[in-house]
């Protein structure tokens, strides 16, 4: 069996589900689970996603793309010709540049709790840019904010 990759068929299922309804509603609401794009996106952020082409996407925005079997939100850093370079805010090296028509969305909304943030674009507050670093940087702050979720909105 080798060469053969195991697919989590949850995890394609509703990463297919969610495809679908974004492609035919032009939305797609989802609650954020990873800690890749702290402090600007937490785990249990709700952030709303609208269809977007790669061409209407701009540097510096979050937008969500296909990965493997699953949808990853990290912002989008780099146009190479047909290929876009995205990365985690939290994470110190960029993905595995994707085809562009792996971009499927853009995040338009987000709330934490009851509270809506301003969403999208380069979030360039000092103290933002601090807690990226501490976080890329540091495996002890990575953890604390996975953690405690509302470290985060000090940086909001």
């Amino acid at each position: 069996m080798s060469g053969m990759q195991v697919v989590d068929t949850t995890t394609w299922a509703r990463s297919e589900l969610a495809q679908e309804t974004l492609h035919r509603s032009g939305f797609l609401r989802l609650r954020a689970t990873g800690g890749s794009m702290l402090p600007a996106i937490a785990p249990g952020d709700v952030l709303g996603f609208r269809a977007c082409t790669a061409d209407q996407a701009e540097l510096g925005q979050v937008v969500l793309v296909r990965s493997a079997e699953r949808l990853v939100a990290h912002r989008l850093l780099e146009r190479h010709g047909d290929r876009l370079l995205t990365r985690g805010d939290a994470l110190g090296a960029a993905d595995i540049p994707i085809p562009a028509e792996h971009l499927i969305g853009v995040l338009a909304e987000q709330h934490r709790g009851h509270k809506p943030l301003l969403a999208g674009g380069r979030h360039w507050l000092r103290r933002q840019r601090t807690a990226r670093w501490l976080i890329r940087r540091t495996h002890f702050a990575h953890r604390l904010f996975c953690r405690i979720p509302a470290l985060a909105t000090l940086t909001a």
